[in-house]
């Protein structure tokens, strides 16, 4: 048994990871609504979070040339429109660069919600796709190359939700309440917070969910709607053999809204 730190003895606690979180898609089952509900986590070694800003200001120096001064945040829906495709590959590549950044995407298909008791309820939707992006982060985290991490974890602040509600579930599963009792709770720092969008982070979350929509919005025998998201690809995270289901990608329910499009197999493979 190995003894208790010494009184007054200083914890080191490991080094941090900047996780960045936003959505795509929407959690309503009118007529109209999407047809999948998507979570993206951005996760950054702290000490190469500059990359994120570095990033940031080239691309709003691309989208606001008559402004290069500006620090206006970056949005995907406003600013990379269906009409700017050049805009969206620039995104992807500059995204592509940020050698050390990892990806974990959490993919809901609105058929797969009615096998699920209560997530009709846009309130235990949105907390329960949170958890399981989150214990995706912390997997991330404890497991990342060269030492575990402590994710400190930022999420895009959603018009309408109390998200004090969704903390307390969460903190509810972090202490045993329900959900897989492996999952290393103890790689994220507490709470998360929710935030604004001007984080560069939460910036570069939204960049990449969008990224996902397109790929996700095209038919499935479509291989260009992916293009840009599959320069991303290598950022995306696996396990340490290399699977990506459940780790970069986790797919609530029938995994075939995903696995059967055309573009999978090259997304799927290292």
């Amino acid at each position: 048994m190995s003894a208790a730190p010494a009184s007054g003895a200083r914890v080191v606690q490991p080094p941090r990871l900047h996780v960045y979180v936003d959505e795509t898609g929407d959690r309503g089952f009118q007529e109209k609504s999407s047809t999948f509900f998507a979570m993206t986590a951005l996760m950054v070694p702290a000490e190469d979070d500059w990359n994120v800003r570095v990033t940031a200001g080239g691309l709003r120096a691309l989208i606001h040339r008559s402004r290069p001064e500006t620090t206006a945040p970056l949005h995907w829906v406003e600013h990379f429109k269906r009409k700017h495709a050049q805009r969206r590959n620039h995104a992807a590549r500059q995204l592509a660069l940020m050698p050390s950044a990892k990806v974990s995407h959490v993919i809901v298909p609105k058929t797969a919600v009615r096998f699920y008791e209560g997530l009709a309820d846009g309130v235990r939707f949105y907390n329960y796709t949170t958890r399981l992006l989150l214990e995706r982060v912390a997997y991330a985290a404890e497991r990342w190359e060269g030492g575990p991490r402590l994710a400190v974890v930022r999420l895009g602040a959603v018009r309408g939700m109390d998200h004090g509600d969704t903390a307390d579930y969460l903190d509810e599963v972090r202490r045993g309440g329900a959900g897989d009792p492996d999952v290393p709770w103890r790689a994220v720092k507490w709470p998360p917070v929710w935030t604004g969008t001007d984080w560069d982070g939460i910036q570069f979350a939204d960049l990449h969910a969008g990224l996902l929509n397109v790929a996700l919005s095209g038919v499935p025998d479509d291989d260009d709607c992916a293009a840009n998201l599959l320069l991303c690809k290598h950022q995306l995270h696996r396990s340490r053999p290399g699977a990506l289901l459940g780790y970069g990608v986790k797919i609530l329910g029938d995994p075939s809204f995903v696995t059967e499009r055309c573009w999978w197999h090259k997304w799927n493979v290292p």
